[in-house]
């Protein structure tokens, strides 16, 4: 079963890889746009599998400027697992960042 914690785990596996060419790059957070953009799921299967593992995505995204108008429970799930996983993302960045100036 797919889970929020393992696909955070891989995303944030695939940022460390790619953290010399994201840091060097001229606007990092589209990189981390791009990079969270191939680990959203594309199944409905999947974004249930996530729900189940993680229940809270069902309250849907903080933002719902995410979410289209007239949503289907798809597209709220998809703009949930999106915020979560960007903030993981962007988490991740600004660590890398402030590590990446004390060497």
């Amino acid at each position: 079963m797919r889970t929020m914690y393992h696909l955070k785990d891989n995303m944030l596996a695939h940022l460390e890889r790619d953290k010399a060419k994201i840091l060097e790059a001229r606007y990092p957070d589209d990189m981390l746009h791009e990079i969270v953009d191939l680990w959203m799921p594309g199944y409905h299967f999947e974004l249930t599998e996530l729900l189940a593992s993680k229940p809270s995505l069902g309250d849907g995204p903080s933002d719902y400027g995410l979410v289209k108008q007239e949503p289907t429970v798809w597209d709220i799930l998809t703009a949930a697992v999106y915020e979560d996983l960007m903030q993981a993302a962007s988490d991740w960045l600004s660590d890398a960042i402030v590590e990446a100036g004390a060497q």
